[in-house]
């Protein structure tokens, strides 16, 4: 494996405004009778040793479990993706975010469908990265706990809603609100907190005894956790509740490994069709192309990339982490650099490990 450890030379970084201080690496491909795992770097800049089966924040890949539990609902009847949001919430709720979208000053809260919030084709703004203002109240009060609707209250202290990007359907728009927004729809159709519901559905029958939501679950184990960093800023205590059903979940790559494969398998759906569905990546959802470098499209909870003569479908996270498998060779790779400064070097990495090990 001297590729890898070559790449990783050239990846691990200790110092600079956004070091890279480890990489967690899982590549699989049982048709080949291949399994290789390994931990690079250290914890922080002070060293501390990394294995390859210590857990890490998981970040938008959370996304992926979230889609499929409306998946889910859907397949049972609780709800349809062409309903309206505001339509499964109850009274209070609704009444809460009925200002959720306005374009160009006209309200669009009643036209978002759930479909919509699975694509991210709403035009809402992300609670995160479009204000800065979001970020540094984290840093300054880092031990606060968020719930759903203190999140949204900041969300419309910042007049995010009124910045709308466009009109349901009108677009494409990457935005951890819809998740957040999923997660609540789930939560009142449900009956139940997230959390449980997550447990209920796919950690415990898949047996995921890595996987939980932080600061909703304890801790599962004494796995210990790698720190991630935003630029030099060590997250370690930071409390990062605000993810929660866009980007909550801590888990491992042996777990990710388990569920990515186990979903795109159809195991966790009655119908076939549902997963096709979810899979769908010619609606209009493409995030960029580029003829040598390859094609990402979003379909529902899912990210499709295709490099080389291979189609990974998983999805990433601004943590510099990647779930992504493809079918046909059977091949799953599976990482984080936990970094949020340095999502690209994680899209550099991925089609580097694809192109001079995979192939």
């Amino acid at each position: 494996m001297k590729t890898i450890e070559k790449l990783m030379k050239l990846l691990i970084r200790h110092s600079g405004s956004s070091p890279i201080h480890n990489c967690i690496l899982y590549l699989n491909n049982p048709k080949k009778n291949s399994n290789y795992k390994d931990a690079f770097g250290q914890m922080n800049e002070s060293g501390g040793e990394v294995k390859h089966n210590y857990c890490f924040r998981t970040g938008s890949i959370t996304k992926t479990f979230t889609a499929t539990i409306i998946m889910q609902l859907m397949e049972e009847g609780v709800l349809s993706l062409d309903d309206l949001f505001l339509d499964g919430l109850n009274q209070t709720t609704r009444k809460f975010l009925k200002e959720l979208l306005l374009f160009e000053g006209i309200n669009y809260s009643n036209e978002i469908t759930i479909k919509n919030l699975l694509q991210h084709r709403t035009g809402i703004r992300d609670y995160f990265t479009d204000d800065d203002r979001f970020f540094e109240h984290v840093m300054k009060f880092p031990f606060q706990n968020w719930e759903w609707k203190t999140i949204m209250d900041k969300y419309f202290e910042y007049n995010l809603n009124k910045k709308g990007v466009f009109q349901p359907s009108k677009g494409f728009y990457y935005s951890d609100t819809n998740y957040l927004l999923l997660a609540v729809l789930i939560e009142e159709l449900t009956n139940m907190p997230f959390h449980e519901v997550l447990e209920k559905r796919i950690l415990d029958p898949l047996s995921l005894n890595d996987t939980y939501l932080e600061f909703y679950q304890e801790a599962k184990g004494s796995t210990p956790i790698i720190s991630s960093f935003y630029g030099s800023n060590d997250l370690k205590n930071i409390n990062s509740s605000f993810d929660w059903g866009g980007g909550g979940l801590i888990s491992s790559t042996n777990d990710l490994d388990v569920f990515i494969r186990t979903l795109l398998s159809g195991q966790l759906f009655n119908r076939v069709e549902t997963l096709k569905l979810m899979t769908n990546f010619d609606d209009g959802s493409i995030i960029n192309i580029t003829s040598k470098k390859g094609r990402n499209s979003y379909g529902m909870g899912l990210q499709q990339k295709k490099i080389g003569d291979y189609n990974f479908i998983g999805h990433n996270s601004a943590y510099g982490g990647m779930m992504f498998y493809d079918l046909n060779s059977d091949f799953s790779i599976i990482f984080s650099i936990n970094q949020l400064s340095s999502s690209h070097k994680a899209e550099w990495l991925i089609k580097k490990l694809v192109g001079d090990f995979i192939s």
